[in-house]
Protein backbone atom coordinates (compact mmCIF):
# COMPACT_ATOMS: atom_id res chain seq x y z
CA UNK A 1 0.00 0.00 0.00
CA UNK A 2 0.61 3.62 0.03
CA UNK A 3 2.59 5.12 -3.33
CA UNK A 4 5.89 4.41 -4.92
CA UNK A 5 8.22 6.79 -2.29
CA UNK A 6 6.51 5.31 0.52
CA UNK A 7 7.43 1.98 -0.51
CA UNK A 8 10.72 2.80 -1.55
CA UNK A 9 11.09 3.66 2.42
CA UNK A 10 9.36 0.32 3.39
CA UNK A 11 11.78 -1.49 1.80
CA UNK A 12 14.98 0.46 2.52
CA UNK A 13 13.49 0.25 6.49
CA UNK A 14 12.67 -3.13 5.79
CA UNK A 15 16.54 -4.28 4.54
CA UNK A 16 18.18 -2.28 6.93
CA UNK A 17 15.88 -3.91 9.48
CA UNK A 18 16.93 -7.77 8.23
CA UNK A 19 20.64 -6.46 8.52
CA UNK A 20 20.63 -5.37 11.98
CA UNK A 21 18.79 -8.85 12.88
CA UNK A 22 21.46 -10.87 10.53
CA UNK A 23 24.39 -8.99 12.13
CA UNK A 24 22.90 -9.69 15.93
CA UNK A 25 22.72 -13.39 14.98
CA UNK A 26 26.12 -13.88 13.80
CA UNK A 27 26.83 -12.10 17.14
CA UNK A 28 24.77 -14.71 19.18
CA UNK A 29 26.51 -17.45 16.88
CA UNK A 30 30.11 -16.46 18.13
CA UNK A 31 29.72 -15.73 21.62
CA UNK A 32 30.75 -19.20 22.56
CA UNK A 33 34.18 -18.47 20.38
CA UNK A 34 34.25 -14.97 22.10
CA UNK A 35 34.03 -16.29 25.65
CA UNK A 36 36.44 -19.34 24.94
CA UNK A 37 38.66 -16.83 23.19
CA UNK A 38 38.89 -14.42 26.75
CA UNK A 39 39.33 -17.62 28.49
CA UNK A 40 42.19 -19.10 26.25
CA UNK A 41 44.24 -15.95 26.09
CA UNK A 42 44.59 -16.53 30.06
CA UNK A 43 45.11 -19.92 30.01
CA UNK A 44 48.00 -19.20 27.18
CA UNK A 45 49.53 -16.41 29.33
CA UNK A 46 49.78 -18.09 32.45
CA UNK A 47 50.00 -21.80 31.59
CA UNK A 48 47.04 -23.02 33.51
CA UNK A 49 45.69 -26.34 31.29
CA UNK A 50 42.10 -25.81 30.76
CA UNK A 51 41.36 -29.56 32.04
CA UNK A 52 43.29 -28.55 35.36
CA UNK A 53 40.85 -26.58 37.29
CA UNK A 54 36.93 -26.75 37.53
CA UNK A 55 34.96 -23.97 35.17
CA UNK A 56 32.12 -22.00 37.66
CA UNK A 57 29.43 -20.77 35.48
CA UNK A 58 27.47 -18.42 37.41
CA UNK A 59 23.98 -18.35 35.82
CA UNK A 60 20.61 -17.82 37.39
CA UNK A 61 17.37 -19.55 35.37
CA UNK A 62 18.05 -17.91 31.34
CA UNK A 63 21.73 -17.86 32.06
CA UNK A 64 21.28 -22.06 32.79
CA UNK A 65 18.55 -22.71 30.08
CA UNK A 66 18.91 -19.70 27.82
CA UNK A 67 20.91 -19.57 24.76
CA UNK A 68 24.09 -17.66 25.99
CA UNK A 69 24.87 -19.58 29.23
CA UNK A 70 23.82 -22.55 27.65
CA UNK A 71 26.06 -21.80 24.39
CA UNK A 72 29.16 -21.01 26.95
CA UNK A 73 28.76 -23.98 29.07
CA UNK A 74 28.71 -26.37 26.23
CA UNK A 75 31.45 -24.89 24.39
CA UNK A 76 33.99 -24.49 27.43
CA UNK A 77 33.10 -28.24 27.86
CA UNK A 78 34.26 -29.36 24.49
CA UNK A 79 37.52 -27.48 24.91
CA UNK A 80 38.15 -29.73 28.00
CA UNK A 81 36.78 -27.29 30.96
CA UNK A 82 35.15 -28.83 34.22
CA UNK A 83 31.80 -27.29 33.84
CA UNK A 84 30.01 -26.22 36.96
CA UNK A 85 26.45 -24.62 36.29
CA UNK A 86 24.54 -23.28 38.78
CA UNK A 87 20.99 -21.28 39.25
CA UNK A 88 17.86 -21.44 41.23
CA UNK A 89 16.14 -24.21 38.53
CA UNK A 90 17.70 -27.60 39.33
CA UNK A 91 15.80 -29.12 36.28
CA UNK A 92 17.09 -27.14 34.18
CA UNK A 93 20.52 -27.32 35.36
CA UNK A 94 20.39 -30.99 34.97
CA UNK A 95 19.07 -30.56 31.34
CA UNK A 96 22.73 -28.63 30.75
CA UNK A 97 24.54 -31.23 32.62
CA UNK A 98 23.00 -34.16 30.56
CA UNK A 99 23.75 -31.98 27.15
CA UNK A 100 27.58 -31.82 28.47
CA UNK A 101 27.97 -35.04 30.04
CA UNK A 102 26.12 -36.74 26.38
CA UNK A 103 29.23 -34.84 24.39
CA UNK A 104 31.74 -36.61 27.00
CA UNK A 105 32.21 -33.56 29.12
CA UNK A 106 32.05 -33.08 32.90
CA UNK A 107 29.80 -31.22 34.39
CA UNK A 108 27.48 -30.72 37.57
CA UNK A 109 25.06 -28.68 39.08
CA UNK A 110 25.12 -26.13 42.27
CA UNK A 111 21.74 -24.38 43.33
CA UNK A 112 22.29 -20.83 44.04
CA UNK A 113 20.45 -17.49 43.56
CA UNK A 114 22.23 -14.58 41.59
CA UNK A 115 20.95 -11.79 44.38
CA UNK A 116 21.76 -14.39 47.25
CA UNK A 117 25.35 -13.08 48.43
CA UNK A 118 25.49 -15.97 51.27
CA UNK A 119 24.62 -18.55 48.76
CA UNK A 120 27.14 -17.68 46.27
CA UNK A 121 29.34 -17.56 48.24
CA UNK A 122 28.33 -20.74 50.10
CA UNK A 123 28.43 -22.46 46.23
CA UNK A 124 32.32 -21.10 45.34
CA UNK A 125 33.62 -22.63 48.55
CA UNK A 126 31.52 -25.93 47.59
CA UNK A 127 33.02 -25.86 44.17
CA UNK A 128 36.27 -25.18 45.66
CA UNK A 129 35.87 -28.17 47.66
CA UNK A 130 35.02 -30.29 45.11
CA UNK A 131 37.37 -29.18 42.64
CA UNK A 132 40.29 -27.64 44.22
CA UNK A 133 40.18 -24.66 42.57
CA UNK A 134 37.92 -21.93 39.97
CA UNK A 135 39.87 -20.92 37.01
CA UNK A 136 37.27 -19.45 34.83
CA UNK A 137 34.10 -17.52 35.90
CA UNK A 138 31.57 -16.60 33.24
CA UNK A 139 28.61 -14.83 34.42
CA UNK A 140 24.86 -14.47 33.17
CA UNK A 141 21.59 -14.65 33.51
CA UNK A 142 19.30 -12.73 35.60
CA UNK A 143 19.05 -9.53 32.82
CA UNK A 144 17.19 -11.28 30.28
CA UNK A 145 14.89 -13.39 32.94
CA UNK A 146 11.52 -12.26 34.99
CA UNK A 147 13.48 -10.63 37.37
CA UNK A 148 14.54 -8.29 35.19
CA UNK A 149 11.79 -5.78 33.98
CA UNK A 150 11.23 -4.95 29.72
CA UNK A 151 11.86 -2.00 27.87
CA UNK A 152 10.17 0.81 29.89
CA UNK A 153 10.09 4.70 29.11
CA UNK A 154 10.78 6.79 31.85
CA UNK A 155 7.58 8.04 32.55
CA UNK A 156 6.36 4.67 32.96
CA UNK A 157 8.45 3.84 35.87
CA UNK A 158 8.58 3.85 39.70
CA UNK A 159 10.94 3.71 41.97
CA UNK A 160 10.37 0.12 42.31
CA UNK A 161 11.50 -0.51 39.10
CA UNK A 162 14.72 1.24 39.14
CA UNK A 163 15.70 -1.28 41.64
CA UNK A 164 14.94 -4.27 39.87
CA UNK A 165 16.77 -2.57 37.05
CA UNK A 166 20.04 -2.32 39.24
CA UNK A 167 19.38 -5.42 40.91
CA UNK A 168 19.40 -7.67 37.50
CA UNK A 169 21.63 -5.38 35.14
CA UNK A 170 24.53 -4.55 38.00
CA UNK A 171 24.34 -6.24 41.47
CA UNK A 172 23.77 -9.91 40.19
CA UNK A 173 27.29 -9.34 38.79
CA UNK A 174 29.02 -7.86 42.37
CA UNK A 175 27.65 -10.71 43.91
CA UNK A 176 29.46 -13.90 41.91
CA UNK A 177 32.54 -11.76 41.35
CA UNK A 178 32.56 -11.23 45.01
CA UNK A 179 32.02 -15.20 45.87
CA UNK A 180 34.52 -16.16 43.49
CA UNK A 181 37.63 -13.78 44.18
CA UNK A 182 38.67 -14.82 47.32
CA UNK A 183 39.32 -18.29 45.67
CA UNK A 184 40.72 -17.15 41.98
CA UNK A 185 43.24 -14.56 43.71
CA UNK A 186 45.45 -17.55 44.85
CA UNK A 187 46.14 -18.77 41.38
CA UNK A 188 44.66 -16.26 38.77
CA UNK A 189 42.14 -16.73 36.59
CA UNK A 190 39.63 -15.59 34.26
CA UNK A 191 35.88 -13.41 35.02
CA UNK A 192 33.65 -12.89 31.96
CA UNK A 193 30.65 -10.93 32.44
CA UNK A 194 27.72 -11.40 30.09
CA UNK A 195 25.74 -7.96 29.55
CA UNK A 196 23.63 -6.23 27.38
CA UNK A 197 24.54 -3.55 24.30
CA UNK A 198 22.67 -0.83 25.84
CA UNK A 199 25.80 -0.73 28.06
CA UNK A 200 26.88 0.93 25.04
CA UNK A 201 24.30 2.32 23.24
CA UNK A 202 21.37 4.53 24.51
CA UNK A 203 18.69 3.24 23.32
CA UNK A 204 15.42 4.89 24.16
CA UNK A 205 12.96 2.15 26.30
CA UNK A 206 16.62 1.13 27.60
CA UNK A 207 17.80 4.37 30.27
CA UNK A 208 18.18 1.14 32.83
CA UNK A 209 18.87 -1.51 31.75
CA UNK A 210 21.84 0.84 29.86
CA UNK A 211 22.66 3.01 33.10
CA UNK A 212 23.21 0.06 35.21
CA UNK A 213 24.92 -2.40 32.74
CA UNK A 214 27.32 0.61 32.03
CA UNK A 215 27.99 0.79 35.16
CA UNK A 216 28.65 -3.03 35.30
CA UNK A 217 31.03 -2.41 32.40
CA UNK A 218 33.00 0.48 34.35
CA UNK A 219 33.28 -1.21 37.45
CA UNK A 220 34.85 -4.41 35.27
CA UNK A 221 37.46 -1.52 33.55
CA UNK A 222 38.60 -0.45 37.19
CA UNK A 223 38.98 -4.72 38.66
CA UNK A 224 40.50 -5.46 35.34
CA UNK A 225 43.25 -3.01 36.61
CA UNK A 226 42.86 -3.99 40.62
CA UNK A 227 42.58 -7.93 39.72
CA UNK A 228 45.20 -7.43 37.07
CA UNK A 229 47.68 -7.54 39.90
CA UNK A 230 46.97 -10.63 41.37
CA UNK A 231 46.87 -12.00 37.82
CA UNK A 232 42.82 -12.19 36.90
CA UNK A 233 41.73 -11.26 33.90
CA UNK A 234 38.12 -9.30 33.70
CA UNK A 235 35.94 -8.86 31.17
CA UNK A 236 32.51 -8.11 29.54
CA UNK A 237 30.67 -9.54 26.45
CA UNK A 238 28.29 -6.98 24.98
CA UNK A 239 25.27 -8.74 23.62
CA UNK A 240 22.63 -7.40 21.58
CA UNK A 241 18.69 -9.35 20.64
CA UNK A 242 19.22 -12.45 21.58
CA UNK A 243 16.23 -14.58 19.48
CA UNK A 244 16.31 -18.22 21.22
CA UNK A 245 16.05 -16.18 24.76
CA UNK A 246 13.36 -15.72 26.59
CA UNK A 247 11.33 -12.13 25.78
CA UNK A 248 10.96 -9.91 28.80
CA UNK A 249 8.96 -7.52 26.82
CA UNK A 250 5.65 -8.22 27.96
CA UNK A 251 6.40 -5.93 31.08
CA UNK A 252 7.26 -2.77 30.19
CA UNK A 253 5.79 0.45 28.19
CA UNK A 254 2.96 -1.24 25.73
CA UNK A 255 4.72 0.73 22.56
CA UNK A 256 8.00 -1.14 23.20
CA UNK A 257 6.31 -4.46 23.46
CA UNK A 258 7.54 -5.68 20.29
CA UNK A 259 5.72 -9.03 20.80
CA UNK A 260 6.03 -9.57 16.82
CA UNK A 261 10.03 -10.18 17.22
Amino acid sequence: AGNEKMQEIAAAIQEGAGAYLGRQYRTIAIVGVVVLLLVWAFLDRFGAPISAGGFFLGSFLSGATGFIGRACALRLARAGATVVVSGRNAQAGAEVVGQIEAAGGLASFESADLFDPEALATMAQSVVARHGRIDVLVASGAGASRDSLGFRLFKDMELSHIDRFIRSHWLSRIHVIRAVYPHMRVHGGSMVMIGTDAGRIATVGEALIGGATAAMMQMCRALAREFGREKIRVNVVSMSYVGDAEPRWDDGTESLLGHDR
